[in-house]
């Protein structure tokens, strides 16, 4: 048997999909223990270093493969408007119906241009013999080009008769119609989708006609791994994340308003602060750059957290930790889950929809305040101190809701062999698509 994995992490430095994906090969892996798992890379040595058991599929050739005017760029500055909607269609049917000669085709412009000379027909021909494509928890479906990558991913799964399962998903937001539209000609077909929330995800799904009997609310699946590692005893440090990045926190003057009231709040506490970085990308959002370039007067930040290079390191110090301010979902998840109360800050609806559906796990655990605001730093300050007053109090009731949403999740896990089915009904070598599956709603999955 083989199982593809699509992971929100190709490149391997966002510890928050990194958690995610580990979790899901261990799950796997103890599902199947004899199944082939392959995964979605731009990094091979990144992945065995996190996932030695994991096998690399070139991330290039289905970029490659996605990419809309790969054969057909030329054309477009010389159609009308119509005509070239028409092709674009055409193109697509073209793509569904014959994947594997226009994987050819797309491998002799790669060898025209002096590329690799088969990424495409690699990827195209690892999704066409999987016996289950697995998306892995991740923020892949909102606006931008990763949903698109990902949507013609498991479209052309599904026209290969491979079932297709989505777990620990956050949904949303998608404003643009195009895209929209493309969900809707996707997912209602896949058999399995787990939400990490249901706050807006679910109402999203639902207006792209997924029926409510696949659908599941489980929370995120690297809470596992950070529940496994809480400490016996609440930290006592002042954790800080800061990202800067277009929907993030992109103005530095709001980051060094944030690093200031946060290094006075732990100043007065006599409190470490400890940096909590999840992104470390070499180009894009890199969070302990951030904090070094934010807090580079302060003598107690050191690399800003450079050095915690594993989800496990990342963990390990939020665990530390009274309390932690950050502008990153993972960070929360991996305070959270360890019983450590949060302050969460956001600038975009992107990761506001997702502090909002950790409030609704976690309640009173989750603080977030939107930025910028005129009185952010009192507004910090305040939550700061509440958090801090009542972690003690607060502490199990965390831990007790993050091993509900483990529940949750592993029981979601536990109904992947039922989308599968034994070999000969069909002549697939292994597994197949089984029936319609019949679920709980996406209030909860019964373990």
């Amino acid at each position: 048997m083989q199982i593809l994995i699509d992971t929100g992490t190709t490149d391997c430095r966002n510890m928050g999909d990194v958690a995610m994906l580990q979790v899901a090969v261990s799950r796997l892996g103890a599902q199947f223990p004899e199944a082939r798992l392959q995964a979605f890379t731009e990094d091979p040595a990144a992945l065995a270093m996190h996932c030695p058991d994991v096998e690399p599929v070139a991330h290039v050739g289905r970029m490659t493969w996605s990419a809309e005017r790969a054969l057909l760029a030329p054309l477009r500055r010389v159609l009308p408007q119509a005509g070239w909607l028409w092709l674009n269609r055409e193109h697509q049917r073209v793509r569904r119906r014959w994947p594997s000669q226009y994987a050819s085709l797309l491998d002799a412009k790669e060898r025209l241009w002096g590329r690799d000379d088969n990424p495409v027909a690699g990827f195209v021909r690892a999704v066409r013999e999987a016996d289950l494509l697995f998306v892995t928890g991740q923020g892949t479906l909102s606006d931008g080009p990763r949903a698109w990558l990902l949507l013609d991913t498991i479209d052309l799964a599904i026209h290969a008769g491979v079932p297709v399962a989505l777990l620990g998903q956050g949904v949303g937001p998608i404003w643009d119609s195009a895209l929209m539209q493309r969900a809707r000609e996707t997912l209602p077909r896949a058999s399995l989708i787990a939400l990490r929330e249901e706050r807006r995800g679910r109402n999203l799904l639902l207006a792209a006609g997924v029926s409510p009997d696949r659908m599941y609310a489980t929370g995120d699946d690297a809470i596992e791994l950070a529940y496994q590692m809480h400490p016996g005893v609440l930290g006592d440090g002042v954790g800080l994340h800061l990202r800067r990045a277009p929907l993030a926190l992109p103005d530095r003057s709001v980051l060094q308003r944030i690093g200031s009231v946060v290094q006075r709040a732990a100043r007065a506490r006599r409190a470490p602060l400890v940096p909590v970085p999840i992104s470390q990308h070499v180009a894009g959002a890199n969070d302990a750059a951030t904090l070094r370039d934010v807090l580079h007067e302060c003598d107690t930040i050191g690399d800003g957290g450079a050095s915690l290079d594993t989800p496990a390191k990342v963990i390990a110090a939020a665990g530390r930790c009274r309390v932690v301010v950050t502008g990153a979902y993972h960070a929360a998840v991996f305070a959270l889950a360890q019983g450590v109360p949060v302050v969460c800050l956001g600038t975009s609806e992107y990761y506001l929809h997702k502090f909002e559906g950790l409030v609704d796990q976690f309640g009173a655990g989750c603080a977030v305040i939107r930025c910028p605001d005129p009185y952010l730093e009192e507004r910090i300050a305040h939550e700061i101190d509440r958090a801090w007053q009542t972690a003690q109090e607060g502490r199990e009731r965390l831990l007790k809701i993050a091993e509900r949403q483990i529940a949750l999740s592993r029981a979601a896990y536990r109904r992947i062999p039922a989308l599968l089915r034994l070999p000969g009904t069909d002549g697939r070598s292994a597994f197949t698509r089984a029936s319609p599956m019949a679920g709980q709603p996406a209030s909860g999955v019964a373990p």
